[in-house]
This record gives C-alpha cells, structure tokens and sequence, in this order.
C-alpha cells in the first residue's frame, strides 16, 4: 500500500528521525515502554508514527487506534489515525477520528476539509457540503478552491446541476483545471 510521501515525512519529523536512530529501534523500544506502561497514550502514538514510518501499516493502525482509545482529546493522534485510515482508503474508521477532530480543533480548517473527504468518499454527499463550507469558512476570505470544486462535484453527484454551476462560477478563474473538471461534469449530465 502506498502512503503520501507527506505523511511518511511528518511521521520522521514527529520521531525525530536521526541517522544514529533507527525506526526499527524505535519500534523495540516503545514496544518494551507499552507492556511496562500499558495505558501510556504517548507511547503507543510514537509506536503507531514509528510503524508508519517503517510502512507497517496495520500496526501503525493498532498503536494509533490504542493511542486514542487511551487519549481520545488527543489532536495529534486522531489527526494520524483518521489520515492513516483515508489513505488505506478504509473512510469508514477514518470518520470518527476526523468528527472527533473538528470538535477538538474548531477552528481548523483542515479538519473540516478532511471530514468532507471522507462523507465524500462514502457517497455521503450532503453531509460533505457543510463540512466543507466550515472549512471555507474558517479561512477567512482566503480563496479555498479545493473545497468550492468539492461541493461542486457533491451538488453534481446529489443531482443539482444549477448547484455545481454556482460552484463552477467561483472557480473558474482561480483554477482552469478545476473548473474545467467539474463544468465537463456538469455538462456530461445535462
């Protein structure tokens, strides 16, 4: 299973990657740290991002999982864990972490953005929409294309062509691509 090499770099840069320390060595170690401190929430998270790093993604799972079971206020942790989940694309373990997420961070607009993704990719259209209009929201005027073109292909998938034209009417300017994408849409229906 390929990761976002993003995710894999956030995951070394949270270890604290060095040439002298492995992930490997991580690994032992904090496996040792969780059976001799079984509810060390901080632990299993650092075990999770060590899995992920070694691309051992249903460990990485586990620990994640357990590091939220433990510490559910835990941003960091729900952050990973409903990531690791979209990009496993198992979107139905990634919702909670991402609900979770926006309740903890309210004003994040990545997590609102995140949470349209996954009802997205359940089909879980007009759930997706205010999600991601939260997420324009909490960007306070700065242009967030990505989100406009999301609700666009939501109003296209429910069945509102007049809807995702509104939205194509946002975008066109600001990414032909995009727009280019979701007007095609629009028009393959009509």
């Amino acid at each position: 299973m390929k990761m976002s090499a993003t995710l894999v770099m956030c995951v070394c840069l949270l270890l604290g990657c060095t040439p002298n320390k492995t992930a490997k060595e991580d690994i032992q170690n904090l496996r040792a740290l969780v059976n001799l401190q079984p509810n060390n929430a901080k632990a299993y998270f650092k075990l999770g991002l060590a899995y992920l790093s070694e691309k051992q993604y249903e460990e990485a799972l586990a620990a994640l999982q357990r590091a939220v079971d433990l510490n559910p206020n835990d941003t960091a942790a729900q952050a990973i864990l409903g990531i690791t989940n979209f990009e496993m694309k198992r979107y139905k373990e990634a919702l909670p972490s991402f609900q979770k997420l926006t309740e903890l961070a309210p004003n994040n607009h990545e997590a609102f953005f995140n949470l349209g993704n996954v009802y997205m990719n359940l089909k879980q259209f007009e759930q997706a929409i205010p999600a991601y209009r939260k997420a324009i929201e909490l960007r306070k005027g700065k242009d967030y294309v990505e989100a406009e073109y999301s609700i666009g292909v939501a109003y296209y998938e429910l069945g509102k062509p007049d809807s995702a034209r509104i939205q194509y009417e946002k975008i066109k300017d600001k990414n032909n691509f995009m727009a280019g994408s979701l007007l095609r849409k629009i028009e393959k229906r009509n």
